[in-house]
């Protein structure tokens, strides 16, 4: 047994997957990675919702980027991940993120507090601990977002004197 490590547990997270299902990560993984995608995903996506709907877009999601980031589309898909996950010994975070609705009604913030609860119950029943993370801009406006990030270009490039491109990365430098 070397160190505290069961002599059973193998750290390999990826021993459960086939090839089919690695070289489809990789392929994933370089994508998210590629400015291209990143500079124009969201773009396709939105045309690809008037184009082909709703329904057929999300499936193309959820069997690509969306099996490999995410446990499913509802709180019961969650739960069978975190089991399958936790027989293979790796742990698991259920977040939420809703965001960028404009003016959100009472009743749509009454929904995103009672599912977030019942996320919470559901994926803690017979399990010594859980992890939650939430991202809790759904309660702040998109208008409200759009003037913080209009701040912090100014306060960065006005107030700091700081002048840099997205791409340039040196700017995270000492200098």
């Amino acid at each position: 047994m070397e160190g505290d490590q069961a002599p059973n547990q193998d750290k390999n997270p990826f021993k459960y997957d086939t090839t089919f299902g690695l070289v489809k990560k990789m392929f994933i993984y370089k994508m998210m990675a590629s400015n291209l995608f990143i500079n124009h995903s969201l773009t396709a996506m939105s045309m690809s919702y008037r184009l082909f709907g709703i329904r057929l877009t999300n499936a193309i999601i959820e069997n690509t980027a969306g099996s490999i980031f995410t446990g499913g589309v509802s709180v019961d898909d969650l739960v069978k991940d975190m089991d399958v996950l936790a027989e293979r010994n790796v742990g698991s975070i259920s977040m939420m993120v809703a965001e960028g609705l404009t003016n959100a009604d009472e009743k749509t913030l009454d929904y995103f507090h009672a599912i977030s609860k019942d996320t919470v119950k559901k994926m803690s029943e017979g399990r010594s601990e859980a992890h939650f993370a939430v991202k809790l801009t759904i309660f702040v406006s998109l208008e409200v977002m759009q003037k913080m990030s209009t701040a912090q270009k100014t306060f960065v490039h006005e107030i700091l004197n700081l002048s840099y491109s997205d791409a340039d990365s040196c700017v995270l430098s000492r200098e």
